[in-house]
């Protein structure tokens, strides 16, 4: 199913709850992500969703962010920057995590995969 099915399209800027809480979900997901692994899913309505997606979904989503969620996204990003940038929307928050995730899924893109490492390796040893 193709994701704009699967995540809900904001209404005049704002997102259901459903999206307000995949948010808060990726976020938590970005935050153990760890560097060189596959992009984290979160499940949303049953299906997995890649948390890049969610991100860019929220990009343009004019909803206050809760403390909460405020909470776990100042844990990933600079508290300073996150301020400076006004900080109180979910499209702040989108806009601030979204080259975080374009650098991790960067560098999973990058990292060699276990036939390819199996494949060195019989080369070394043939």
């Amino acid at each position: 199913m193709p994701m704009h099915k699967v995540l809900p399209e904001l209404y005049e800027g704002h997102a259901p709850i459903t999206l307000h809480n995949a948010f808060h979900d990726a976020l938590e997901a970005l935050e153990e992500w760890k560097d060189g692994n596959e992009e984290p899913l979160v499940a949303v309505d049953s299906y997995n969703v890649p948390i890049s997606h969610i991100f860019a979904r929220m990009s343009a989503c004019t909803d206050l962010l809760p403390l909460r969620t405020r909470d776990v996204l100042e844990t990933i990003v600079d508290k300073g920057s996150f301020r400076a940038s006004g900080g109180s929307l979910y499209a702040d928050g989108a806009k601030l995590v979204m080259p975080i995730c374009v650098e991790r899924l960067t560098l999973s893109l990058l990292r060699p995969t276990a036939s390819l490492i199996e494949l060195r390796k019989a080369c070394v040893e043939g």
